[in-house]
């Protein structure tokens, strides 16, 4: 076999391999012969029929299979004995046969890019820990008590305040006609009879009628102008100003519980002092893990600054592609409209390519680190890393279940946790850098 490299760039090599005639032969020969172990053909045992009749018998299907095993073994041997860290090929192409046998055919592989490995100790980050406040605290204190909170009737003499909830009835004229008439598709605009809102929300059939509500008392009659919008979603009422008049028939408000005895044996805390104390620990918990994130992040931008050299073209406009999806969905998910993304294509694929550059340029640094200083995942740290991974996304059963037969995505997560450790490791040699951006 011989094979003749030509650099297309710096981590793009195309292979052009020859393989003489015997040894095209000795892999046909090899394909045929495993053929005929497995052959059954009518008059003979199986396996036992004559090499001749099993050629002509599966002649396609050979011919496939020991043209591919042919490129496949040569294509190895050259990787070998030219010492190429291939990381993907991109493509082979220009197969050919010559009448006396001879094999040719193209390689096309990426390379894995050569580099120094910058200084890898004392790598900056910032030193701003994060401090959890009484008020923070305070806040996860009054979310558990709005959590357990309940509404009661609001008494007749009581002003509503923002976030009670109204019963109101409303009908509605413009231009001295009901709305009914004037607009006939929209009779739940024109009138209704015990409608529930919360006083000062966004959200409510009639547009701002429910900040009209505040210091309104149950019993209250009064008119409101209303004006829909003219990107209001109903088109027919789009710009029509109408007069509401409205009766408060009803009011709840919402009331917190006391933190007492019998709700802090409800969440298993002795006293509120216990409580705040567990509070504070998760708090804290969550902020220590934050801020490790961070200062994992920023070694790994530095890294990825720290190290200049070529990117294997296919795979960055692989992880190109992948993360300007993933930027299309989002924003699509957010309400933004085709024709306005189609306006912000150009920015966005220019912020999704410099993600998968920096992406995949501390993929390969933290590789190359990896093989330098002998880091290997264990089994039991790969699976620590999954169970952190359910934990954090809230996986179901059925969720773990796929997730264990996605091979594809299995790799992805083993390639985060190795990330993980490699920067982890360098964490722990890092320079913590007052001043340093947070």
């Amino acid at each position: 076999m011989n094979a003749t490299l030509t650099p297309v760039t710096k981590t793009r090599t195309e292979i052009a391999v020859t393989v003489p005639a015997d040894e095209a032969a000795k892999a046909r020969a090899a394909v045929v012969r495993e053929f005929a172990a497995q052959a059954a053909i009518p008059g003979f045992r199986k396996g036992k029929a004559p090499a001749a009749l099993v050629e002509k018998a599966y002649a396609d299907r050979i011919d496939r299979e020991a043209a591919e095993r042919t490129v496949r073994d040569a294509y190895g041997k050259a990787v070998e004995e030219n010492k190429l860290d291939v990381f993907e090929i991109v493509s082979i192409d220009d197969r050919a046969t010559a009448p006396d046998g001879t094999v040719t055919f193209k390689a096309v592989v990426d390379l894995v890019p050569t580099f120094e490995l910058p200084a890898l100790d004392g790598i900056p980050v910032d030193d701003a820990d994060t401090a959890v406040t009484d008020e923070q605290v305070q806040e996860q204190i009054d979310g558990f008590l709005r959590s357990q909170g309940t509404f009661v009737d609001l008494e007749a003499d009581r002003a509503a305040a923002a976030e009670d909830m109204l019963q109101i009835d409303y009908t509605a004229t413009t231009d001295g006609k009901p709305l009914a008439e004037a607009v006939p598709d929209a009779a739940t605009f024109a009138e209704k009879k015990g409608a529930w809102c919360t006083v000062g929300s966004e959200y409510f059939t009639v547009p701002g009628l429910p900040k009209m509500l505040e210091g309104r008392k149950v019993g209250d009659a009064f008119e409101a102008e209303v004006e829909f919008p003219q990107d209001f979603y109903k088109e027919s009422l789009r710009g029509v100003k109408a007069t509401y008049s409205v009766t408060v028939s009803g009011g709840r408000r919402f009331v917190l519980p006391a933190l007492d005895e019998a709700l802090l044996k409800r969440v298993g805390a002795a006293s509120e002092e216990e409580l705040r104390a567990r509070i504070r620990s998760n708090l804290e918990a969550s902020a220590k893990a934050a801020d490790r994130a961070r200062r994992l992040d920023q070694v790994a931008s530095h890294l990825a600054k720290a190290a200049d050299f070529e990117l294997p073209a296919a795979a960055l406009e692989r992880e190109t592609e992948g993360l300007l999806s993933n930027l299309l969905r989002y924003n699509m998910d957010k309400g933004v409209s085709k024709e306005d993304l189609s306006k912000e294509r150009d920015r966005l694929s220019a912020a999704a390519r410099e993600r998968a550059e920096a992406n995949l340029r501390v993929d390969f640094v933290v590789e190359a680190i990896r093989r330098a200083r002998g880091i290997e995942l264990s089994n039991e740290e790969f699976t620590a890393f999954l169970n952190r991974v359910v934990r954090e996304q809230r996986l179901s059963e059925a969720q773990i279940k796929e997730l264990s037969k996605n091979r594809m995505a299995l790799r992805s997560y083993h390639r985060a946790a190795v990330r993980e450790k490699v920067l982890s490791a360098l964490l722990e040699k890092a320079s913590p850098t007052p001043g340093l951006k947070a």
